[in-house]
């Protein structure tokens, strides 16, 4: 297997309870290879705002390229402060045709959805967390991860 580095990039966002404004921040991720083949490369992982009938439903969006088109047969990891979130790996077919690309397309914007959970014990209004998404193609390549950081802002239950 081998390793290989791209960039990261933070961006800090304010929600109100879920609005977001931005400042990037260039830090290092790892891309591995699969079976072979190009790495997959995402960037400019963005909050576009809540879902119509939930602020705690993100709507997001991250570009990609993928030389080989194979983007499609993969998976989107998604993570809250560096750990896997509760949705598991997402399918990324879906993504790309509710996305209208074509699922060998090489290069695209990905637009997804995730609902925050907080269960019993809501975190506080101006608590901040980092939402990052990392793509892994058919082939098991990896992309390097992209992250934001979020804040909260008004009552979070």
């Amino acid at each position: 297997m081998t390793t290989k580095m791209m960039t990261t990039t933070k961006t800090t966002m304010t929600m109100r309870l879920l609005t977001i404004s931005a400042v990037v921040i260039a830090c290092g991720a790892a891309c591995t290879g699969g079976a072979g083949g190009p790495v997959p490369a995402i960037a400019n992982l963005t909050y576009d705002g809540p879902a119509p009938d939930s602020p705690l439903v993100l709507l997001l969006s991250v570009d990609f390229t993928d030389d080989d088109g194979d983007l499609s047969g993969g998976v989107l990891d998604t993570f809250i402060n560096q750990r896997p979130t509760s949705a598991g790996p997402l399918q990324l077919l879906p993504i790309f045709i509710e996305s209208h690309l074509d699922a060998h397309a090489t290069s695209g914007t990905l637009d997804f959805v995730l609902e925050l959970s907080f269960g019993d014990d809501p975190p506080a209004s101006g608590s901040t967390f980092t939402l990052g998404a990392r793509a892994t193609d058919g082939a098991d390549n990896t992309s390097g991860t992209q992250e934001i950081k979020l804040r909260l802002e008004g009552d979070t239950t």
